[in-house]
């Protein structure tokens, strides 16, 4: 079986030889593992079940193997999409507000210089979504371009086990316009398939009043996506 998405230029396949010869050539290629067939690990994905194959599925196979970023959604004012390279400088600016970093936790934007923290987040983004397929976004103002915010899951410890966590900064001239509920809506819609979780945490210094209130809020209009965790760091 060969066949080709004609908009991305991905091949699909059962042949392990031509998924060999496609990734030899550097083309992005998705192996259907039949029954009992070999396994394959030059495919970039290899999938055991056709029916949810659709068009996003191969343009995200596409982008992820060129390096592009993959855009998450939209609202009415909002674009989500994974972080760039060249997205560092301006999301470095959330690590040194001072607002921002009274409330990072331990050790995040408090023990590292800027430019342990540059190369921090750029580690992030050049890893972190091909690794894990999912973590934090970068939320762009439509009208402007300008980046607002930076939100999305992570892992973490809790009560004894991993959990996912909901975390967002927004941007010290974005504050309270409702940036962040208005990404995290959004995001609760893609997070079943970006993370394979229903549910995530929301962890709040009990004193951060405006994180807080946002927190709430959330877990008030999506009870069944998210609980809120008070926390002292």
């Amino acid at each position: 079986m060969k066949k080709t998405d004609t908009k991305t230029n991905v091949l699909l396949t059962d042949d392990p030889a031509l998924v060999r010869a496609a990734a030899a050539q550097n083309r992005p290629v998705v192996y259907y593992e039949r029954p009992g067939a070999e396994a394959v690990y030059e495919a970039d994905y290899t999938v055991q079940s056709l029916d949810e194959l659709d068009e996003l599925f191969f343009q995200r196979v596409y982008e992820r193997h060129y390096g592009f970023p993959w855009c998450i959604g939209e609202t009415e004012q909002l674009k989500i999409r994974e972080s760039t390279e060249e997205d560092v400088e301006k999301l470095l600016a959330f690590f040194t507000d001072e607002e921002a970093r009274r409330w990072l936790f331990e050790g995040e934007g408090k023990l590292f210089s800027e430019e342990e923290q540059r190369e921090k987040l750029k580690a992030y983004v050049r890893n972190r979504y091909g690794f894990y397929g999912y973590g934090f976004y970068s939320v762009l103002w439509k009208e402007t371009g300008e980046l607002a915010a930076w939100a999305g899951f992570q892992e973490r410890q809790y009560q004894g086990k991993q959990v996912l966590e909901l975390g967002y900064l927004t941007a010290p001239s974005f504050r309270r316009q409702g940036i962040a509920s208005e990404a995290v809506g959004l995001l609760s819609e893609e997070m079943e398939d970006l993370t394979g979780e229903i549910k995530a945490f929301i962890f709040c210094h009990p004193e951060n009043l405006a994180s807080r209130r946002t927190a709430e809020k959330l877990c008030h209009l999506y009870p069944e996506h998210f609980q809120l965790v008070l926390e002292e760091l």
